[in-house]
């Protein structure tokens, strides 16, 4: 049995095939290799694991700020017109707390030099009319 040698442009079909398919080859050991090199590079995971919990933290602190403005934009409202009332309230009320801090201040002053008057006068009595 005496085979013939292949022709040549099957020859070279079959080397470019081979070409082809020794490329596909290299690349997928070379995708193998990176895959196994970033499974073993733990510095590397860990950043990216970091990376990501920051990011989650990132979103929920988020949508719990959201949160917590929608729920407090009516309470901020209240807070607003109640401080508003409450302002409006202590400026008319001034003229009247002055008045009546006036008007105790003169009441305390008149008691006080009755009280010294009434002391000046039983110092100047002889002691066995006093009472």
């Amino acid at each position: 049995m005496t085979t013939s040698p292949p022709a040549k442009s099957s020859q070279s079909t079959s080397a470019d095939e081979l070409r082809a398919e020794i490329a596909e080859t290299r690349a997928e050991l070379g995708d193998t290799v990176d895959a196994l090199a970033a499974k073993t590079d733990v510095r590397a995971r860990t950043q990216a694991r970091v990376a990501d919990t920051r990011a989650q933290i990132r979103q929920t602190a988020a949508r719990a700020r959201i949160t917590a403005r929608a729920k407090a934009g009516p309470a901020l409202e209240q807070a607003r017109a109640y401080s508003a009332k409450t302002r409006q309230v202590a400026a008319d009320t001034t003229p009247r707390i002055r008045t009546l801090s006036a008007a105790g201040a003169a009441t305390i002053l008149v008691l006080v030099l009755v009280g010294v008057r009434r002391r000046r006068k039983a110092a100047a009595m002889p002691w066995y009319r006093r009472r």
